[in-house]
């Protein structure tokens, strides 16, 4: 369903995501890496992804925030591609956080590496 290897732009970032989750996309969570249960939380690594509801191919992959250097390029509309990247989340508890950050409140991730589930629940 999500192909990681495609390039920007596909991206956005916090602002970005939270302003295409209130245009209706829907957010998605994707599990990269294989959740390993150390002490009390899951470490692994997930992606989180706004998808276009009417056209599912059509996705946007959460990133890191851009150094000094690319905003200046980004303004003059030549951001270098390597100074993009996926913004990785290292533990299911942080996962749950930015799910409720976003206004979801039953927050949900995947644990099979290649899997995505689709958050659908809204706070009211």
């Amino acid at each position: 369903m999500i192909d990681l290897r495609k390039e920007p732009p596909n991206v956005v970032t916090v602002d970005g995501l939270k302003e295409l989750l209130e245009e209706g996309w829907l957010l998605c969570i994707y599990c990269h890496e294989l959740p390993e249960l150390r002490g009390p939380h899951y470490h692994g690594i997930w992606y989180v992804l706004a998808i276009e509801p009417k056209e599912r191919s059509r996705w946007a992959a959460l990133i890191t925030q851009r150094t000094r250097r690319a905003r200046q390029s980004a303004a003059i509309g030549n951001a270098p591609q390597a100074d993009l990247a996926f913004r990785e989340i290292r533990t299911l508890s942080t996962v749950f956080t930015m799910c409720k950050d976003l206004g979801h409140s039953i927050p949900a991730a995947p644990m099979v590496p290649g899997q995505a589930v689709i958050i659908d629940s809204k706070a009211e």
